[in-house]
């Protein structure tokens, strides 16, 4: 935008490309022309000095052997030459006075001082050799040669003949005549290049409107073909970004109605519990009454609590200001009060919880709390999507350099195009909506997993299980996130 805050005026891609193309074009032929118009010039007025160069030795040969000058005047003079060429020859004396002179046409000056050819007006004696002399009245360029004779005298022949100006004529048509037939040959290929990159832009502008105009992600996009890798490239991720992000939004609008149901119920207990409270008057409530009743709202404020504590949570280790309470313990036990925990969950639903854990310690640097949630979060997962009579495994092998926890269900699986989204915060597979959560725990698992600077994965199929392998260094440094 400008100073004054107006926005600049824009304008579009076909006529920046056809003008830079113009401009370019334009400059290069300009330096062809000057370029082959000096050399065309040159040439022309080499083919003019090798007459005069032929004329002054014959010429001279004829007054070297005492031919009357004004016996060659005559004959040079009487000589049939173009219209159109420019010739003059004159003899000077020794004082370099001129003697005899002849020209066409008749009235032709010299520009230096202003004499005619006619004119026996006295000069400074020339020195032998070339000059080239331009005449403002003709607009051309003048070869004069110089040849002193053996007497002293001094032999003067100059021409300019019509070659170099037809040449420069002829190569100005030409030019002028490529110059437009090249023009219009950047015009077309401005306008094709303009259709075959701005279709694509196009229809990714279009998408856009209706998702600005729709206020939502799910209108309909369209791929994006060009005959441009590039382009194809970038309709590709913006298709990719768009369903990602109307993923996300859809993800978001059911946590968010997840997370109004798990909090309106526990709100709903302890209203409901103190007005019970409050509206028992009669008989009065008894102290044991009470106690269960603030048991109860403790409870339900602890449940709530933890929905939003964890929210901040993920948020915190997402970006990088929760410190690690690093110190060495031993994995095995940990994993292994973990699943005792959740025996009687596993029960509940006949589901066969084992564990494989190594007959020695297994030590290991780290955040205990923080890891025993990540053990927690995926055996929770486990049990809660494996049908009843399934089969949970967790396994803990000591590797030496680093430590394999393996978690392994019988469960509903995950399609394979959902493998990367699971970890996204909020996100739940479609598979899984069926049970209640708010899709933090996997998040928060590779938050705690990639703080401590490990790795996790998963093999997933759909009816066929899924297995969990985290993978943790043998002894981690102490670090913050």
């Amino acid at each position: 935008m400008s100073s004054t805050g107006e926005p600049k005026k824009a304008h579009s891609f076909f006529v920046h490309l056809s003008l830079s193309y113009f401009v370019v074009y334009a400059v290069c032929a300009l330096l062809l022309y000057l370029v082959n118009n000096r050399v065309i010039s040159e040439s022309a007025r080499a083919f003019d000095r090798d007459d005069i160069r032929s004329d002054s030795l014959e010429y001279a040969e004829m007054l070297r052997n005492n031919t009357p000058g004004s016996r060659l005047i005559e004959e040079v003079t009487s000589e049939s030459l173009p219209a159109s060429t420019i010739f003059a020859i004159r003899i000077l004396d020794r004082d370099g006075h001129v003697l005899f002179a002849a020209s066409q046409p008749k009235d032709l000056a010299f520009p230096i001082s202003g004499e005619r050819w006619q004119e026996p007006t006295s000069h400074l004696h020339p020195k032998d050799g070339w000059r080239r002399i331009y005449l403002p009245a003709y607009k051309r360029h003048l070869q004069l040669q110089s040849t002193r004779l053996p007497d002293g005298r001094v032999l003067q022949v100059a021409k300019s003949t019509e070659r170099e100006q037809s040449q420069e004529r002829l190569l100005f048509r030409t030019t002028l005549a490529f110059f437009l037939l090249a023009s219009l040959f950047t015009l077309g290929n401005g306008l094709w290049l303009m259709a075959l990159t701005m279709r694509p832009i196009r229809q990714i502008s279009a998408d856009m409107s209706k998702i600005i105009e729709n206020g939502t992600c799910d209108a309909g996009l369209s791929p994006v073909s060009s005959r441009i890798s590039e382009l194809n490239t970038l309709g590709w991720f913006f298709n990719q970004m768009v369903r990602k992000n109307a993923t996300l939004i859809t993800a978001m609008k059911d946590t968010l109605d997840n997370v109004a149901h798990d909090f309106r119920t526990p709100l709903t207990r302890i209203r409901s519990a103190a007005e019970f409270a409050l509206s028992a008057r009669e008989p009065p409530v008894s102290r044991e009454d009470l106690h269960r009743t603030l048991e109860d709202i403790i409870e339900d404020c602890d449940t709530a609590r933890l929905q939003l504590q964890n929210l901040l949570d993920i948020r915190a280790m997402e970006s990088g200001v929760i410190q690690l309470d690093m110190w060495r313990f031993d994995l095995k036990s940990t994993v292994a009060e973990v699943a005792d925990l959740y025996t009687v969950l596993a029960e509940d639903k006949n589901i066969d919880l084992r564990t494989e854990l190594p007959e020695r310690e297994v030590p290991i640097d780290g955040d205990a709390a923080q890891l025993s949630q990540a053990v927690a979060n995926l055996i929770d997962n486990a049990i809660k999507y494996t049908p009843r009579d399934g089969r949970v495994l967790v396994a803990l092998a000591d590797k030496h350099e680093h430590v394999l926890l393996t978690v392994t269900d019988s469960g509903i699986g995950i399609p394979e195009d959902e493998h990367t989204l699971v970890w996204q915060r909020l996100y739940r597979s479609g598979r899984a909506r069926t049970e209640k959560g708010l899709g933090l725990g996997l998040s928060i698992v590779k938050a705690i997993i990639d703080a401590h600077g490990g790795t996790i994965t998963l093999t997933s199929s759909p009816d066929w299980g899924t297995t969990f392998v985290v993978t943790l260094p043998a002894c981690v440094k102490a670090s913050g996130i």
